[in-house]
């Protein structure tokens, strides 16, 4: 028994330690991978905020005033004007379509007679348009009398049949006839004389122009066929083409002035009731349609006018068109200080006014100062600069001496370029005062500063014969 119990115990002994070091390995590895994953997120979070910092630095140049003289550049504030957006667009004139209604045959016949002539002329509503003569319609005539009590069967003094009218017949035939086409006199005429006519007169069904007559006098029609295609033109339509990046200022309902070389000195106004919502992809613009009065007449459908849109869009900033450096990454101005050091502004830009002032929806504020006149010229010393750091129209005679030590404020930090920009006083026989960027011997210099931070530096000739940042700290 002893030897036994020995035996166990040493065995449940075993069965621990291996257990326990089992879960120190287990331990082990976890620690390892967490480190694992958490030191790249460490090294992505670090580096982006670095590209961050990096890319939230202003661009910016500086000026002497020598150079903006000789530049001819101008600085003008920012600010507040009244803005309002003109349109003037070419259009067509239009027949609305629930103003065409087409005449067709109700039944088949003959047509017996034209009453109008030939397309163009204008009929009244009421007046008779042609005369036919239809089987058909004479066969529903007769029934309708029938119904009415006095029809053949009355006619032939039949026993009982005098004076006799069945009304839901009577409806049901009335019923037919309109939609054969009589009218609700035609009907009644009808009724009134009892004799049924060879022809029946089809007549105008509003006041309009034939715009096209589809048929002759003595043709055999079949039930369907188009005799007349009729429209309306007391009221047209307009439809014009607005360019994609005006359409903001188009609404439903807006009241537009159009213009028609036909009548130079009237006036004539329309209300949107359309705006297309596909685009034309070949001319980039939207149709938009007016709706106008048309009393008199004189729009004629396929006349040309000309439509001017006109939005008042009321007090915005405003700056000159010639401040707008314009490229392929956005528009921008130089915005300058009293010390004239120019930074670099993206701006979004609105309407162009009359006399060449851009409406500002962002980027600059009232009373801001920017470069007016010579604005690319600023662009370009500032693109000059940061391709050649030594170059640029503060550059004067450095001097004889190789190194020298200076104050300044830091303006940029530019991480992947290695090199900070500095606005700094004269430093004897070495550079004269200006801002310039320079290349740092060690880039661990650039972590040490700020932005706008005053700095204590040490500016030395490089073999190359350019000058590098050697020492920098916190002044």
């Amino acid at each position: 028994m002893t030897t036994q119990s020995t035996t166990g115990s040493r065995r449940s002994k075993v069965w621990y330690w291996v257990l326990a070091l089992g879960v120190i390995a287990l331990g082990i590895v976890l620690v390892l991978l967490w480190l694992s994953f958490k030191k790249p997120a460490s090294q992505q979070r670090t580096t982006t905020a670095t590209s961050t910092a990096a890319t939230a630095v202003p661009e910016m140049v500086s000026l002497t005033n020598e150079a903006m003289v000789r530049s001819g550049i101008s600085v003008t504030p920012v600010e507040n004007r009244t803005f309002t957006s003109e349109i003037s667009t070419i259009g067509v004139i239009e027949i609305p379509e629930p103003s065409q209604k087409t005449i067709s045959a109700r039944a088949r016949g003959r047509i017996e007679h034209m009453f109008v002539a030939a397309t163009g002329a204008y009929v009244h509503k009421g007046e008779p348009l042609f005369e036919f003569y239809s089987p058909d319609i004479l066969s529903a005539e007769k029934d309708y009398l029938i119904a009415a009590g006095a029809g053949e069967m009355d006619q032939g003094h039949t026993p009982g049949m005098e004076h006799h009218a069945d009304a839901g017949l009577l409806r049901a035939d009335k019923k037919r006839l309109e939609l054969y086409g009589l009218t609700a006199d035609q009907i009644q005429k009808l009724g009134q004389d009892a004799v049924v006519a060879n022809t029946v007169t089809i007549t105008a069904p509003m006041d309009g122009l034939i715009l096209q007559k589809l048929s002759q006098e003595g043709a055999y029609v079949e039930e369907g066929t188009s005799i007349f295609q009729l429209a309306d033109l007391s009221s047209v339509w307009a439809e014009i083409n607005v360019p994609e990046q005006v359409i903001r200022f188009v609404r439903v309902g807006q009241s537009i002035p159009i213009r028609s070389e036909a009548y130079p000195s009237e006036r004539f106004v329309g209300k949107v009731i359309f705006i297309s919502p596909v685009e034309d992809q070949s001319s980039r613009t939207i149709r938009v349609r007016l709706s106008l009065a048309n009393p008199s007449y004189k729009l004629r459908p396929q006349m040309t006018f000309t439509a001017i849109i006109r939005s008042e869009l009321g007090r915005s900033l405003a700056i000159p068109q010639s401040a707008v450096v314009r490229t392929g990454a956005g528009d921008y101005v130089w915005v300058t200080d009293s010390s004239n050091m120019f930074t670099r502004h993206e701006v979004v830009l609105g309407v162009l006014s009359p006399d060449n002032y851009y409406q500002v929806m962002s980027g600059v504020s009232a009373g801001d100062k920017i470069a007016a006149n010579g604005a690319f010229l600023v662009d370009a010393e500032y693109e000059l600069t940061k391709s050649n750091p030594m170059a640029g129209m503060n550059m004067g005679e450095t001097g004889n001496k190789n190194a020298g030590e200076g104050t300044g404020t830091v303006r940029r930090i530019n991480i992947a370029e290695q090199t900070i920009t500095l606005d700094h006083g004269n430093i004897p026989n070495v550079m004269p005062a200006m801002t310039m960027a320079y290349k740092v011997s060690d880039a661990k210099f650039l972590q040490s500063v700020a932005v706008n931070e005053l700095v204590r530096f040490t500016l030395t000739r490089s073999e190359s014969g350019d000058f590098e940042i050697t020492a920098i700290g916190k002044q």
